[in-house]
């Protein structure tokens, strides 16, 4: 256990974190590489598990000992079911419940090298209702972690609107996700300027920004945000810009076996380290440090 997981275990903050989103089925395989189109190739299951941004997320600052609630919607159906049992082992409430239709899941497809490619087939985790907000109480937290993925289509507004109610100290760690340049653009304006530190990868900055260029991108989602924004580079570190300047944090050199989940688990060990009252540099470096251990590993999973 490395010292910075050590000091945020043994913090006791009083910040609370909200974790908003989604919680899907992931069918991971494994194969050489994608296939062409008419080709016809063969793979091999490695796992069914449930996944999500958001609960991924959580998946980290749970065995880091901080304080949260996972807002996630659970619908009715075979995956919803499966949702359900896991949200239950681990001891988290059901804190929607919605009867118009299943979760949805994601064909997680994982070559040779690590990389992960995404087939989603979405459910009722796309389709945010304001009334599942009427007992959230968003003006009690002072962490909300958003992902992009939420932000597609009406749900933006929705959720942008329930979240009008939070206090205005609170920090929003918003995740764009690849589907960045799938955002209205006034969704995309609202999010960015709600006391909002953006946490992405350098394809997601290039996305949002339109800038190819990594410090002229960065600079700009700077510039929109007027708040931090962290970039994460795989083993080249984590890119960290702030109105002082910018800073690359190193990672550790790792052997990877498989990239689900990286970012979520930087994302929730980056959030961790915040609500624990680490700076922003060492928080960015507990992000690095379990992102490399879940790339070590299969799934996305990490655990103590």
């Amino acid at each position: 256990m490395t010292d910075l997981i050590t000091r945020v275990m043994n913090t006791r903050s009083d910040a609370k974190v909200l974790v908003l989103g989604a919680a899907v089925i992931d069918v991971i395989i494994q194969l050489d590489s994608l296939p062409r189109t008419g080709d016809d190739v063969s793979a091999e299951h490695r796992e069914t598990v449930v996944g999500g941004c958001a609960y991924n997320v959580a998946h980290i600052l749970k065995p880091l000992q901080v304080e949260h609630d996972l807002f996630v919607p659970v619908g009715t159906g075979t995956y919803a079911d499966m949702i359900r049992k896991q949200l239950q082992a681990d001891g988290y409430p059901l804190l929607i419940e919605e009867s118009s239709g299943d979760n949805g899941w994601n064909l997680s497809i994982v070559e040779k090298d690590g990389e992960r490619t995404f087939i989603t087939i979405p459910g009722i985790e796309t389709r945010w209702k304001s009334s599942w907000f009427e007992q959230a109480g968003v003006e009690q937290y002072d962490y909300i972690y958003l992902s992009g993925y939420e932000l597609e289509g009406p749900s933006g507004q929705v959720i942008l609107d329930a979240l009008a109610a939070r206090q205005a100290s609170c920090q929003l760690i918003f995740d764009p996700s690849p589907r960045v340049t799938y955002l209205d653009r006034e969704t995309l304006r609202r999010v960015l300027g709600m006391n909002t530190i953006l946490h992405l990868n350098r394809a997601e900055l290039s996305g949002l920004t339109g800038k190819q260029e990594l410090n002229d991108a960065v600079q700009e989602a700077h510039r929109q945000t007027g708040q931090p924004v962290v970039v994460t580079m795989g083993q080249d570190g984590t890119l960290l810009c702030t109105s002082e300047g910018s800073e690359v944090l190193p990672a550790h050199k790792v052997t990877v076996v498989d990239t689900i989940g990286a970012g979520d688990s930087h994302t929730g060990a980056f959030i961790a380290g915040l609500a624990s009252g680490l700076p922003l540099q060492e928080a960015c470096l507990l992000g690095n440090d379990i992102a490399g251990q879940v790339v070590q590993q299969q799934g996305g999973r990490w655990s103590l």
